[in-house]
């Protein structure tokens, strides 16, 4: 669903083998990420269109590729029950990767579907104190009348990070014949025992009702009715808890950047507990004047209210209290807590019917509260039209923001962070054009942004905020090319940034993979191929911890290694499998293996998955 749920967005449902090798998601979006190698931890896309910011908690930012927002949200109409099963593994098992997902859904009625869906991701990792697991429950609901519909979804997530700070010295890993250490499961690491773990809740749901109809008469002369308008109310609650735990906090005093990784001891010297709690509710009100009834001018209109209410609590410094009892002071841990109420009202004209031309422009102004005087204007144009006998798309996009900073950017407290700042509204414009080829299966874009006083989390892990102009220009291409069954598909990007040390990004990234297919006893396609993944040097973000957040550095450049991961797909009517090898070059040339300072990559290791589609 798009535009605030007014537009549903038609897929298929995956049952390709091209990229079913691929079972790290971040990889799958993004064609660079900067990553601490384990499956499930932390990352941020390193691709500028991608990269993603949540609109209201910092501490959403580095899990963003494993949380499931409404716009993530797939619903189904099936004519029989549909099923999918789907299990992957990683080698060695005593560091072993495991990833299990399940969906059911069926219809109960022609117009109403009902589903869940299950995900358990769990990977113990190549190096000490590195595992990550994630946990997913949905249920949904959703019903398409001639009058009324809706789309409910319940949903429950749970994010489980062992973090161990990187390893001690990235010279373990770059000149291994310098240190008695010969596996990746001795290499010391920073923290054997900190924690980051996240519970989310979410209940949304949308529902719609048509207004009025009118008749309106085919190409084949057959009469059919179309809605004049539809009333639109949207429901979205957000409620989430993070605790972050350091045990035996003393334990690393010693540590060389000991107070480069824990400024402050504000409440307790032996261990940190930190709690943060999150609360969104979101109410939204639209009305859509249909394209479809729209015969004269031929384009749709819509307009829509919304009211933002988010609620942090989050730590505080702590105080000394007498206790009259014990004639003694005590230690009194305090909490913040801040309500935000936001409303901003909102039109959109568009042109989605057709494959001429598409259109649509609109227009967001907040009008109360903490984010008054906040806008956004947007617009995408797209045509469709014949080159010779080949289908061709053009497109552009563009977007103009003004926005006020977050609660956390400006404000925050833990046991070992503190900041209190006031920051200035962030001004940014995005722009993108291109072309789209599905005949030959191209397509190819450039990229642009210019923004002002842009929030950045800087070298000691603080946010701050640039004074002036950040500019970024790029270029993306994707192809999948064939030849009498030798296959490449090729993802690649070209970028560039006025100033890396506010935002690095690889100059140049690759992802390409190519694979022979070929369709063996009539019934089973079989791929044999080898992936490929390369971005050239950049001062890739570092990591902290204790607030989860990438920020900038200069100690050194990663990058300019390849990865290289043979692998064998096959499909079998509705089942699917792989088997690869992943980083078989890990002994190869190089050992600069790093998507950022202090972790590297996982070593070579054996995957295999197997998925399941069941249609009764």
């Amino acid at each position: 669903m798009v535009d605030d749920y007014t537009l549903a967005d038609t897929i298929a449902v995956d049952t390709l083998t091209n990229l079913h090798q691929i079972n790290n998601r971040i990889w799958l979006r993004n064609v660079a990420n900067t990553t601490l190698g384990n499956l499930g931890s932390p990352s941020v896309s390193a691709f500028y269109p991608t990269i993603k910011k949540n609109d209201g908690n910092i501490f959403y930012n580095s899990l963003a590729e494993f949380i499931e927002y409404p716009n993530d949200f797939i619903f189904y109409d099936t004519k029989t029950p549909y099923t999918n099963l789907t299990y992957q593994m990683g080698y060695p098992k005593r560091r072993s990767e495991e990833y299990v997902h399940v969906i059911f859904t069926q219809n109960v009625t022609p117009d109403w579907n009902i589903g869940m869906k299950f995900g358990l991701s769990t990977s113990i990792g190549r190096y000490q104190a590195q595992r990550a697991d994630h946990t997913l429950f949905r249920l949904w609901s959703s019903y398409d009348g001639d009058y009324y519909s809706h789309n409910l979804t319940l949903q429950y997530s749970r994010h489980e990070i062992r973090e161990n700070g990187g390893i001690l010295d990235d010279n373990y890993i770059l000149y291994p014949d310098s240190f008695d250490y010969d596996k990746a499961d001795d290499l010391p690491v920073q923290f054997m025992d900190m924690y980051n773990n996240r519970s989310i809740y979410q209940l949304h749901y949308a529902h719609r009702l048509n207004l009025g109809y009118v008749e309106r008469e085919s190409s084949d002369s057959v009469d059919y009715e179309v809605p004049v308008a539809t009333a639109f109310h949207t429901l979205h609650i957000d409620k989430s808890h993070h605790e972050f735990k350091v045990l035996n906090l003393t334990d690393y005093y010693s540590l060389d950047n000991f107070e480069e990784l824990f400024p402050y001891i504000l409440r307790d010297p032996n261990e940190t507990y930190d709690s943060e709690k999150y609360l969104l509710v979101s109410n939204m009100f639209q009305l859509k004047m249909n394209e479809e009834f729209n015969s004269l001018l031929k384009f749709g209109l819509r307009a829509y209210l919304c009211n933002e209410i988010r609620q942090y609590r989050w730590g505080a410094e702590s105080d000394t209290v007498y206790n009259a009892e014990t004639e003694a002071y005590e230690l009194k841990k305090n909490r913040n807590k801040e309500n935000r109420i936001t409303t901003y009202v909102g039109a959109q004209i568009f042109k989605n019917i057709g494959e001429a031309i598409r259109w649509n422009a609109g227009a967001k102004l907040y009008l109360l509260g903490y984010r008054t005087g906040d806008f956004e204007l947007n617009g995408h144009i797209s045509s469709a039209f014949p080159l010779g006998k080949i289908k061709t798309e053009i497109f552009a996009d563009a977007s103009l923001r003004m926005t006020s900073p977050e609660l956390y950017e400006e404000k925050y407290c833990s046991n070992n962070y503190r900041w209190n700042q006031s920051l200035n509204r962030t001004k940014s414009l995005d722009y993108s054009g291109g072309i789209r080829i599905p005949n030959i299966k191209m397509e190819a874009r450039v990229f642009g942004a210019t923004i002002n006083n842009r929030i950045y989390f800087n070298e000691k892990s603080l946010p701050t905020q640039k004074d002036g102009v950040l500019q970024v220009f790029g270029a993306y291409l994707y192809k999948h090319s064939e030849i009498i069954g030798f296959n490449n598909i090729t993802r690649l990007a070209v970028q560039s940034t006025s100033d890396d040390e506010i935002l690095a990004l690889p100059s140049f990234a690759l992802y390409s993979t190519s694979f022979y297919e070929r369709l063996l006893f009539g019934v089973l396609t079989f791929q044999l191929g080898f992936d490929v993944r390369y971005n050239t040097k950049y001062y890739a973000p570092s990591y902290t911890p204790g607030i989860m957040q990438f920020h900038t550095q200069k100690t050194r450049k990663v990058g300019d290694y390849g990865y290289f991961d043979p692998f064998i797909n096959i499909q079998l009517k509705r089942c699917r499998g792989y088997l690869k090898y992943e980083h078989v070059n890990y002994h190869w040339g190089s050992r600069d293996y790093f998507n950022t300072i202090n972790y590297p990559a996982n070593p070579a290791t054996i995957k295999f998955g197997i998925s399941w589609n069941f249609y009764d």
